[in-house]
């Protein structure tokens, strides 16, 4: 797989959402963004939060353990709407793949047919992301430049996490695989496929960008992003050998 592949297949998922936009950006994403919404007050304002005062130095009484409860808990709960919800928005993402008409009950049944799998992929996801943040903080905060250099090598592992989220989901969902070897294989075929997990970066950095620059995107492009992470895997796998299981109808 090339790079200019992922981008071909952005362009096509793009326009998959934007002929069908009830199938996919209403039952699909919509949903999905019902259920990771109360993340963004919970855990993703505090945690923002002390991100900008560790980021300018900022000096003052924090309350560590606080803070601490507040975003493991926080993710623990707002888990278990967010973590099913992502695996009814790969579900519905599949099955219009497989060519299948798509309803609010697909999202459904993937909410309810990998709803512990799910959460349990989605916070152990989180915790990775909160370790990264939390160590390009840590080392880049010592103020001792060859310390500060491993705090900036801690991007790299950031951009590695992003890369990787175009194949967990699909990996433990549509391929069956523990949360264990989802990610352990997710590392793999983003490690092995350099070009394209640059890509995939740059393609979530794109549609980050323009929900900021125009919020209603926020409704294309967890679902665009979803459907070019089904067929990246789908490619990688294919080029190990290893064949799409036959999905659910």
């Amino acid at each position: 797989m090339l790079v200019s592949d992922v981008f071909r297949h952005a362009g096509w998922a793009f326009g998959q959402v934007y002929e069908n936009l009830r199938a996919l950006a209403i039952d699909g994403n919509f949903l999905w963004f019902v259920t990771v919404f109360p993340l963004i007050p919970i855990v993703g304002i505090p945690a923002s939060s002390a991100l900008e005062r560790a980021m300018l130095q900022v000096e003052g009484p924090v309350n560590a353990v606080q803070f601490f409860v507040i975003i493991v808990v926080g993710t623990g709960l707002t888990g278990f709407l967010a973590g099913p919800g992502t695996a009814g928005l790969f579900h519905v993402a599949q099955r219009h793949l497989d060519g299948e008409d798509t309803r609010v009950r697909d999202f459904l049944h993937g909410f309810r047919a990998h709803f512990m799998r799910a959460w349990f992929l989605f916070i152990i996801d989180m915790f990775l992301l909160y370790g990264l943040v939390m160590g390009f903080i840590f080392y880049t905060g010592t103020g001792i430049l060859l310390i500060q250099g491993l705090g900036f090598l801690s991007l790299y592992f950031v951009m590695l996490w992003i890369a990787v989220q175009a194949y967990v989901f699909p990996l433990a969902l549509h391929y069956d695989m523990s949360p264990y070897h989802a990610f352990r294989n997710a590392v793999v075929l983003a490690l092995s496929a350099p070009g394209p997990s640059i890509a995939f970066f740059l393609l979530v950095l794109i549609c980050t960008a323009s929900t900021l620059l125009l919020f209603p995107i926020v409704f294309f492009t967890a679902i665009t992003l979803a459907l070019v992470g089904l067929r990246m895997t789908q490619e990688r796998l294919t080029s190990f050998g290893v064949e799409p299981p036959q999905t659910d109808q």
